[in-house]
């Protein structure tokens, strides 16, 4: 038994003596360091990452005495009297993080967190920081204390993939080591701490806050003195502006964070980013801008995609990423903001799936809804105005609000939400109930590269684009979500200046001598313009506002950010042949009546001609425009006893019920109510009287179904009733019981649903209609 043990002992000395003659990894002692060059994809370069030494390595003699002093003070006070670690340290951090319940402190010293940022390991478990502790104690015994600060200061990483202290003091200040202040080399130092969230660029408070922290351990190591710490807190941070060797930096940082592990350790990577391209779209957004400095606008995003391929051939994330003032290194192209009405072609979109058509009618007047609280919501038209009767063709064409969100409330917010989802847009995580109606409006967050994406499922007639950054991906197939022919109409809808005429004009940001579709959006707080547009070959979208999330004056998705627009899609499609979207088959053209969508039948004053899906064309004719006969002596209706000398023939817009009280707001010539007295018709004279009502929302039939997670008492059913003008009062009854009494124009109530099933009825002397409906759990 002794011998064996013997044995073994001898066996783990010898192990150990191996390990600690074996070479160190060669990540430790400087000699696997290389750079990756980033390319567009001709060839050209937009970075060159420089790691371990290579171009970038400072001697340690060069190395400012106030970034070495303010690194051992801040990072390990005993780095000059341990031997690799600090156990003191270790049990400090320990009883810290304890305290605290979460970790607020690591006792690694210089030489451990060498070990780390050289071998970047994935997982940290005990078995590596065995073999980290292992190392540090053979660097220690190898390398003197100069050496180790010195690979440990070309090693580290600061941010903004710049690696080690040099490239460090030139990416943010654009400086030599040797120029950097006691404040700038108390910066750079602080950063090691969590490089990403302390960045100056997009936290400078934050990274004011930690160098304050470098300070005050430099003041109590007796580094620096009491002047000397007051004069570099007070020091203001002025960061470079952009002559740090990069091309596309907002895409650049994007790709290495986004394909970091692919682009390890290759000496060059090609890309899908066009650098010519990219750059004439940054001059583009510099010469809109300053016409638009006037509006408080600082700042541009514009995402260029092919669209047959899923290329990204131009990334700019804010007008100028070295901008620190404005938080130019804030990427809003991967940022989630609000995007208006850039969102409401999915709703039409969907409605067309469903058998609507561009001529179907939707009523554009004051319409009060129900948020998925229960409160009342009455939307706003972008203009304050309403707009009437107005064909789908319309309503998207001009952006209308209330127009799109009748069609929602048709559609379901449920699949509009799972569209967007398939579509490509992953911000929407919430269930339907959290976006209610208003999803269609954009007043949910979304990022501008995923809903240029998403753009493509109309651009490649229904099917959806997956995103290419590296010429080395392979061009992939999307998925079908819709069939050809509604995207086409879409498509058509949307580059067409007729149909937004009324509310855009002929001529615009969003005119153009060849076809394309465009769309655009403003948030109701101005702090967000969008405009969204493609052709068959490209997909271009802009995003104008402020970083920071301050308001606009005076813009709008039309005047903001439609000329960078307009100029960026120019350029995107110089040198292409520009092409009309495809018709495919199946789609027909019929004439229809301007106002009411059907087909004409001599007595609407104006057509247009319109596209439909084969099936869907309409086959009744217009009934808005009637001739109806009056009586001279008195200009009332003529009954069917009148005598002709006494009639004429007159035509009236007779809109639907609801739309009366908008029709005579905006002086359309509607017909009488009454019939003249001096030749009644023969109904009349028997005594029967010309009243009618029915029954408008809910429709006959109708499910719904209660929110668990809202209370009851905040579940509302709205009841809505039409009727003859010479109704003036209607009572509401659910299941025999009187619930309310209503008035013209709209007849409305409310009903607080339980699970069951109602027998709704509107009753107003001897008129009623009812309807049915259940209501489930």
């Amino acid at each position: 038994m002794k011998r064996l043990i013997i044995s073994t002992g001898t066996i783990l000395l010898t192990i150990l003596v191996v390990a600690w003659l074996l070479p160190l990894p060669a990540k430790l002692t400087g000699e696997s360091g290389f750079s990756t060059r980033i390319l567009d994809r001709n060839g050209k370069l937009l970075y060159s990452v420089q790691k371990e030494g290579l171009k970038e390595y400072l001697p340690v003699d060069s190395m400012p005495d106030a970034a070495v002093s303010a690194l051992t003070a801040v990072e390990d006070r005993s780095f000059y009297s341990n031997y690799g670690l600090s156990l003191r340290g270790m049990a400090r951090a320990l009883i810290h993080n304890l305290l605290a319940g979460r970790v607020v402190e690591g006792g690694s010293t210089i030489t451990q967190q060498l070990v780390r940022t050289s071998l970047q390991p994935k997982k940290r478990g005990l078995v590596y920081k065995l073999r980290e502790a292992w190392l540090a104690l053979k660097i220690t015994s190898r390398f003197t204390k100069e050496e180790i600060i010195e690979r440990f200061l070309n090693s580290a990483y600061f941010g903004q993939h710049a690696y080690g202290l040099k490239a460090a003091a030139r990416t943010y200040f654009d400086k030599n080591v040797a120029d950097l202040s006691l404040g700038e080399n108390a910066l750079l130092i602080g950063l090691l701490n969590a490089p990403g969230s302390l960045n100056p660029f997009k936290n400078p408070s934050l990274a004011r806050e930690r160098r304050r922290v470098v300070l005050d351990a430099m003041k109590k190591a007796g580094s620096i003195s009491a002047a000397q710490h007051a004069e570099a807190v007070s020091e203001e941070v002025r960061l470079s502006h952009g002559k740090v060797p990069i091309s596309a930096p907002h895409f650049v940082f994007w790709l290495l964070d986004e394909y970091g592990e692919f682009i390890a350790g290759k000496k060059e990577v090609k890309t899908t980013l066009d650098l010519d391209l990219q750059e004439e779209t940054e001059r583009i957004v510099q010469n809109r801008l300053r016409k638009l400095k006037e509006k408080n606008v600082t700042s541009a995003a514009v995402v260029v995609l092919d669209a047959k391929k899923g290329d990204i051939l131009a990334m700019i994330g804010s007008a100028d990423y070295f901008d620190s003032e404005h938080d130019g290194a804030v990427n809003v192209t991967v940022s989630a903001r609000q995007p208006g009405s850039a969102m409401k072609p999915f709703t039409y979109a969907l409605a067309f799936t469903q058998g609507m058509t561009p001529a179907t009618t939707v009523s554009d007047i004051e319409t009060q809804f129900f948020t998925q609280d229960g409160n009342p919501y009455i939307p706003r038209n972008y203009d304050y105005g309403y707009h009437g009767l107005v064909r789908l063709r319309e309503a998207l064409a001009n952006s209308y609000n209330i127009a799109a969100i009748k069609v929602l409330e048709r559609i379901g917010v449920g699949k509009l939400l799972q569209f967007l989802r398939d579509a490509g847009i992953s911000t929407l995580s919430e269930p339907a109930e959290h976006y209610g109606l208003a999803l269609t409006l954009g007043d949910s967050e979304v990022k501008l590269l995923e809903l240029a994406r998403a753009y493509g499922v109309f651009a490649r007639g229904g099917e959806t684009l997956n995103l290419r950054a590296l010429l080395y991906e392979p061009v992939s197939s999307g998925n079908r979500l819709l069939d050809p022919k509604v995207s086409w109409l879409v498509s058509d809808i949307l580059s067409s200046d007729e149909a937004r005429a009324a509310e855009f004009g002929m001529a615009g940001p969003l005119s153009f001598d060849f076809p394309v579709a465009a769309k655009t959006g403003t948030t109701r707080n101005s702090r967000d313009n969008w405009t969204l547009g493609y052709t068959p070959d490209r997909i271009v979208g802009v995003w104008v506002g402020n970083a920071d999330n301050s308001p606009m004056r005076g813009t709008s998705g039309i005047t903001g950010a439609g000329p960078i627009f307009h100029d960026a899609m120019i350029a995107a499609t110089r040198d292409l042949t520009r092409s009309f979207f495809p018709r495919p088959t199946g789609i027909i053209d019929r004439v229809v009546c301007r106002i009411s969508g059907k087909l004409p039948n001599g007595l609407c004053p104006a057509t247009v001609l319109e596209y439909f899906i084969s099936g869907t064309e309409p086959e009744d004719e217009d009934d808005i425009f009637q001739e109806i006969s009056i009586d001279i002596r008195n200009g009332m209706r003529s009954g069917t006893t009148c005598d002709d000398k006494f009639v004429k023939k007159e035509i009236f817009a007779v809109f639907p019920p609801d739309l009366k009280k908008w029709a005579l707001e905006n002086g359309w010539k509607t017909p009488p109510a009454d019939f003249s007295p001096l030749c009644p018709r023969r109904a009349q004279v028997t005594g029967q009287q010309n009243k009618w009502m029915s029954i408008a929302r809910p429709h006959p039939g109708a499910s719904f179904k209660l929110d668990p997670l809202i209370p009851l008492i905040n579940q509302k059913i709205t009841l809505e009733a039409t009727a003859d003008d010479s109704i003036k009062e209607i009572e509401w009854r659910v299941n025999g019981q009187k619930i309310g009494i209503s008035n013209p124009p709209y007849f409305r109530q409310t009903m607080n649903p339980k699970p069951g099933k109602y027998l709704i009825e509107a009753v107003s002397g001897d008129q009623k209609d009812s309807v049915r409906i259940v209501v489930e759990k």
